[in-house]
């Protein structure tokens, strides 16, 4: 279960990664649609902690924020799955031994 559990763990942490990407780039292509300065400070740091902002882009258009949910959505997901496969992986190699 080692090397199977590894690759798994691996392929979501991925997963998890890239939908960060694409909520970041999704919600600041969101906070542009609203006229807001991007440049700011306050708004490199949303753009950073996306998943804890969302409630800035209610008023944005429907198809990026439909995305940058889709991608908080992915997100979870994915680190759900990474952390079933650390705790079958472990358990699965306690039983073994």
């Amino acid at each position: 279960m080692g090397p199977f559990g590894i690759a798994i763990l691996v392929l979501t942490l991925l997963g998890a990664l890239a939908s960060w990407i694409v909520g970041a780039v999704y919600y600041a292509r969101s906070l542009r649609s609203l006229e807001t300065a991007v440049g700011e400070p306050w708004a490199i740091l949303c753009i950073i902690a996306w998943p804890f902002a969302t409630r800035r882009i209610a008023a944005a258009s429907s198809d990026t924020a439909a995305v940058v949910n889709k991608a908080l959505v992915a997100l979870i997901v994915c680190l759900t799955l990474g952390m079933t496969t650390i705790s079958v992986s472990t358990n699965f190699n306690r039983v073994s031994k």
